[in-house]
């Protein structure tokens, strides 16, 4: 595994006019917080604003109630995240809503203590949902169909939008319009890098804005100490840096039966022009020899496989951040279209290939074998949950208060 985890960037990088001047201090002041391990958080934040700022009124106890959505694996994972450090510093009491596939609920660890609820992505259901728990916020991860239900439903409950992966804006049409509306509509947006901020603000969307990186950097580098590639690769009989992980579910997801079964007769050609076997992470019940196939794994078990694969082959955003995390190179279905992170495919980490070209795919698979200096990580990699929390509290105690 290649080592990437130097510093970088600034502890709290804004997007220029972003986070109007009342919450940008009161984010920087509740940012420390967060490593000082300091309980009453509140009274320190007071004590500090008395000593260097103007006051800030900040409530001694804070009893708000924040619900997150998630509709995916990683965004179920973010959530978990930043609801349990909210929660073990007082920031808010957490309610998360999953409305995952059955499927990937099995594959995912307890929420235990977090309270999480069912839910759909139905805007009448969400709406019902919001109306009993009656939480203060609702925080929304990335975009799509179910996103944007749930944004929808928290406006029309009028309980405050939060949006964190803000500022993307994928290609398709449905997609896009999803993550614009969320956008323009959220008291605050969170974006992975300055990329997506610069974006917002060319639309006219400069205040609620922050930077605050990515949060599946911290949990994948919370993850390392627990990782075992070569018992992963054991258990499914495998030679470590002889296989390629492949995950398509989102191509693959309105696909035919037929062009399923085309896909995979060219995965196992690929497989075979390349001298590797394939190791498929999908839902497809019939996978051909000498495809393997296995069901969505727990997080530890894929990122372990992740590290012990030659290459990767994957449509999915999260999985081309973890290896570009984990330094493992990824070629990505030109249809894919890009990810929110636009570096590793910008420095050539990470490689664009045509799906439906076995040779083609292993002609690309030879040139990521090439040596390729690691293009380090984004400004401001690290901590990003931490930065997620203080911007929620600080856009929370500004509503409070009646500044938004």
């Amino acid at each position: 595994m290649l080592d990437v985890h130097q510093k970088t960037g600034s502890d709290l990088p804004y997007a220029s006019g972003s986070i109007v001047s009342m919450r940008k201090g009161r984010v920087s002041t509740l940012l420390p917080l967060f490593q000082t391990g300091e309980k009453d958080a509140f009274r320190l934040a007071r004590q500090r604003d008395n000593a260097h700022t103007p006051p800030c009124p900040l409530r001694e106890k804070i009893i708000m109630h924040v619900a997150l959505f998630a509709a995916s694996r990683p965004h179920y994972r973010m959530a978990a995240a930043v609801a349990r450090l909210a929660e073990a510093h007082g920031a808010w009491r957490s309610l998360i809503l999953e409305a995952l596939p059955p499927s990937v609920r099995p594959s995912l660890p307890a929420p235990a203590p977090l309270r999480t609820l069912r839910a759909t992505a139905e805007e009448e259901e969400l709406r019902s949902l919001l109306r009993a728990e009656h939480p203060d916020a609702l925080l929304v991860f990335g975009g799509g169909e179910a996103a944007l239900a749930a944004g929808k439903a928290a406006l029309r409950e009028g309980i405050a939008l939060l949006h964190l992966e803000a500022g993307q804006r994928p290609d398709g049409g449905a997609l896009r319009a999803s993550h614009e509306f969320l956008d323009k509509e959220a008291l605050l947006r969170c974006c992975l890098d300055a990329h997506q901020a610069r974006t917002l603000e060319a639309e006219g969307i400069a205040e609620g804005v922050c930077v605050v990186g990515d949060a599946l950097y911290d949990l994948f580098q919370e993850a390392c100490s627990d990782l075992d590639p070569a018992a992963a690769v054991a258990r499914r009989r495998l030679t470590a840096s002889a296989f390629a992980l492949v995950s398509l579910d989102g191509l693959w997801q309105s696909a035919s039966p037929e062009e399923h079964a085309a896909g995979l007769r060219q995965l196992a050609e690929w497989g075979r022009l390349t001298d590797m076997d394939i190791l498929l992470l999908s839902d497809l019940p019939a996978l051909p020899t000498p495809v393997s196939g296995v069901h969505p794994l727990p997080p530890l078990e894929t990122l372990s496989l992740l590290c012990a694969c030659r290459c990767l082959l994957t449509d999915s955003d999260s999985l081309q951040r973890e290896a570009f995390y984990a330094g493992k190179r990824a070629l990505v279905p030109s249809a894919a279209g890009a990810g929110q992170l636009a570096l590793p495919l910008e420095s050539g980490w990470h490689r664009t290939t045509p799906l439906h070209d076995p040779v083609a795919l292993a002609e690309l698979t030879s040139a990521l074998s090439e040596s390729c200096p690691h293009p380090g990580l984004p400004e401001g990699s690290g901590r990003a949950v931490r930065r997620m929390v203080a911007a929620v509290m600080a856009t929370l105690a500004d509503r409070a208060d009646g500044l938004l």
